[in-house]
């Protein structure tokens, strides 16, 4: 027999499952028999999290980055905690979700200082490549097109759509532009009302908790799992609409905007992306695509391979930051190490050699430079090195055209690693 579910208003802690001939079964609550439990089934069907009850109009839609994701406690440390999951949503938003069971007496003041912990220490310290690179893992190529369809990013490549994404999503983090969701069988009433209090009261942090609970007939396998908001209160959803931002822009940036940014910067700066920016323009094989991140003006700067698929490949994004900020270069050395010849040892060993020898203290420290996207401040580029970067990749462009031939590396052409 086909059953089909829905709630029956009643104070009994059970559903009522309905048969094709109209007769119910009556399908009790049930535990989860570990943490764990409740954690791997969140993890395999992350749409538990109940979007549409978040966001009745735009309904939420997730995208795991990782589970037990690392929290560092300062720069460049590694994982002091771990949040159970790591997720993001359609608007570049990133969630902190922490499972707990009703039975665990944390499951209230101490899982909530733990968050905000969590909160605090990755909004300031996680950058977009860590992120990405949880997300795409060992197959960069495919997980930038799985992110762009989920996305439904018309009109941009599968590269230029994720670039724009998680710079989107690192701009939130440093906004505090995040959300907090706490997972259980059962929240607690004394968790609900903290839940509800901090909503009200951090208008750019969405603070959640989600029941889900499970049920199953007697005698049978066949259950049901049913979410449920609280803490959305009306007061916190007004607030939260007047703190609201956008996280993409509708058009890229253009050249000249982001040169205007970096120029707030300070005039060394302002010289060397210029430089970049000359070159780019002026080479027969590049194109610049703007970024399309709300706050941080970018555009990237991607070679044309020569090869029939996989045609473009990133090798440079310039960014901007806000207000003056520390303008930066990023060199995508992983995706360029992934393009014949340079998937070749001897060729790869000799082209990070010669990025090392640039001078620049953030290349020198990579044990592998090859696998790694690194974010240069343009001040770091000044008195020649720039020019000499660019000498460096107008050979690349040069030798990878000339064997474009030859089969891509397995790892494909584009790629993310730490910074």
């Amino acid at each position: 027999m086909r059953w089909r579910w829905h709630t029956i208003a009643d104070m009994s802690d059970s559903i009522f499952l309905v048969g094709d001939d109209g007769c119910l079964t009556e399908a009790a609550g049930m535990p989860y028999g570990t943490e764990a439990e409740l954690q791997e089934l969140l993890a395999g069907n992350i749409h538990l999290l109940p979007g549409a009850q978040i966001n009745r109009d735009n309904p939420r839609r997730w995208l795991l980055i990782k589970r037990e994701a690392g929290v560092p406690d300062h720069d460049g440390g590694g994982g002091w905690w771990a949040v159970d999951h790591l997720v993001v949503d359609q608007d570049a938003v990133p969630t902190f979700v922490e499972v707990k069971r009703a039975s665990d007496t944390r499951a209230r003041r101490e899982v909530v200082a733990q968050m905000l912990d969590y909160a605090a220490n990755g909004s300031a310290f996680w950058a977009a490549d860590q992120l990405r690179a949880w997300f795409e893992g060992d197959d960069p190529g495919s997980a930038s097109e799985r992110l762009a369809a989920w996305l439904d990013s018309e009109g941009l490549e599968p590269e230029s759509a994720a670039d724009a994404f998680w710079q989107a999503v690192v701009t939130n983090l440093r906004e505090g532009q995040v959300r907090l969701v706490f997972v259980a069988d059962e929240i607690p009433v004394s968790l609900q009302r903290l839940v509800e209090f901090l909503n009200e009261q951090m208008p750019r942090v969405e603070v959640l908790a989600v029941e889900i609970r499970q049920y199953r007939a007697a005698g049978s396998s066949t259950g049901a799992l049913v979410p449920r908001l609280i803490g959305q209160t009306s007061r916190a959803q007004a607030g939260k609409e007047r703190a609201a931002s956008p996280a993409h822009r509708s058009t890229g940036w253009t050249t000249d905007e982001v040169l205007d940014a970096v120029a707030l910067a300070g005039d060394d700066e302002a010289a060397v992306a210029r430089a970049v920016c000359d070159w780019a323009t002026a080479h027969p094989s590049l194109r610049i695509v703007g970024g399309v991140g709300a706050i941080y003006p970018s555009f990237t700067m991607s070679a044309d391979t020569g090869r029939d698929s996989s045609r473009f490949c990133g090798v440079l994004s310039l960014y901007a930051s806000p207000h003056g900020g520390a303008a930066t270069l990023e060199i995508r050395v992983k995706a360029m190490c992934a393009a014949p010849p340079y998937d070749r040892p001897e060729a790869r060993t000799r082209f990070t050699a010669d990025l090392q020898g640039l001078g620049v203290p953030r290349l020198d420290a990579e044990a592998d430079l090859s696998a790694k996207r690194p974010n240069i401040p343009l001040k770091e580029l000044t008195g020649g090195r720039a020019e000499h970067l660019l000498s460096l990749v107008d050979r690349w462009i040069d030798d990878v055209r000339g064997h474009s031939g030859e089969p891509a590396a397995a790892a494909g052409t584009s790629g993310q690693g730490s910074r």
